[in-house]
């Protein structure tokens, strides 16, 4: 089991990964990686399974290969 804690922004209805609780703030990155945010510990909630598993899709790079 992962020990990776994922919630919500309610003000933005974004999930994210918590990388950080500092001075009144949570900090939370894409599932995927990508630009850390902060949000107020009061607009954030844990997250249901359903939710992250559409962020992760949501937010899994697509690669193509020009030769296949």
């Amino acid at each position: 089991m992962s020990s990776r804690r994922f919630a919500v922004d309610k003000g933005t209805d974004t999930v994210g990964e918590i990388v950080a609780e500092y001075e009144g703030s949570v900090f939370l990155r894409p599932p995927g990686g990508g630009m850390e945010w902060s949000a107020p510990p009061d607009q954030v909630r844990p997250c249901t399974e359903a939710e992250l598993r559409s962020a992760r899709v949501l937010s899994t790079p697509v690669v193509t290969f020009p030769w296949a």
